[in-house]
């Protein structure tokens, strides 16, 4: 008898790499969609975030009858930041029950406390290379470090409006000259920005007294100071600013969220910047 002949199934090499093509292929048109819903997923968090500032800012504008103040000026005042001074309702009061009161944020005493690092001031989209930086109101010879903040309060707008627009009186809600109600900002609570997007503003330090800006150019802004790393936003990076595509998340003083896009004409932009500009413009 003769033995059995056995046929062999299996790939060619040309089949093998037609397979993989393919494969390669799927991944390709796949790849943008996965990441597109991981920087939704992102977004959400970080839209989150702004919206519980909200509630905080506005649990602390029902107990003292205004918002916090914007900042303090010098910052060797033993006062409390906007992002400080709402720590107890954004559920937080060990971290506040650490801040030592009657110094300066940069007393070594406030070390441990500024050095905490906190996920409602963190946006998941911007780099997390670093989560702590210098202060610019010490010494560049000290060694002291300090937790990120990727949001900061906005304090008015300058050149918005024009080359000779300034910021002088501050024209926001959140301010180094006073804390403001809500009965102050005769714009509507609607139209005006409270909190927004600096995820490399120079003072961007949630325990830092000077963590406030104003505006004075366009969402997301390329920068003429760019370092070595890939950061694009305008002047010291203090602006509406983030790692979003295409625009970025603010806090208006009615406690909503909304994502303002970098094609926003800067007479709306500056309108929103303000309290009691008497501007015009449309609901959302």
């Amino acid at each position: 008898m003769k033995p059995s002949s056995r046929s062999r199934c299996g790939f060619t090499l040309v089949e093998l790499l037609a397979v993989i093509a393919i494969i390669g292929l799927l991944v390709a048109m796949l790849l943008p969609a996965i990441q597109g819903a991981r920087e939704s997923a992102r977004r959400t968090q970080c839209q989150n975030n702004l919206r519980q500032m909200g509630i905080a800012l506005h649990s602390y504008h029902g107990t003292n009858g205004t918002f916090p103040r914007g900042g303090w000026w010098p910052p060797s005042k033993a006062e409390l930041s906007w992002s400080a001074s709402i720590l107890p309702s954004l559920e937080e009061t060990s971290v506040f029950d650490l801040i030592v009161r009657g110094v300066s944020y940069t007393d070594q005493s406030n070390l441990p406390a500024g050095q905490t690092r906190l996920a409602i001031y963190l946006c998941p989209s911007a780099p997390h290379d670093s989560a702590l930086r210098k202060s610019l109101d010490l010494p560049a010879s000290s060694p002291h470090l300090y937790a990120r903040s990727h949001y900061g309060a906005l304090n008015g707008e300058r050149s918005l409006r024009g080359l000779n627009s300034s910021n002088n009186p501050e024209k926001g809600a959140m301010i180094f000259e006073k804390s403001i109600s809500l009965k102050e900002i005769t714009d509507g609570s609607s139209h005006t920005i409270l909190i927004a997007e600096a995820p490399e503003g120079i003072h961007s330090l949630w325990i830092s007294v000077r963590n406030l800006f104003d505006q004075s150019n366009s969402i997301n802004a390329p920068s003429v100071l760019s370092g070595p790393k890939p950061y694009v936003f305008f002047d010291f990076g203090q602006e509406i600013s983030s790692y979003h595509p295409t625009g970025a998340l603010t806090l208006f003083a009615d406690g909503s969220v909304h994502f303002l896009f970098e094609d926003l004409d800067n007479l709306t932009l500056a309108a929103f910047c303000s309290r009691a500009g008497n501007e015009t413009l449309e609901p959302f």
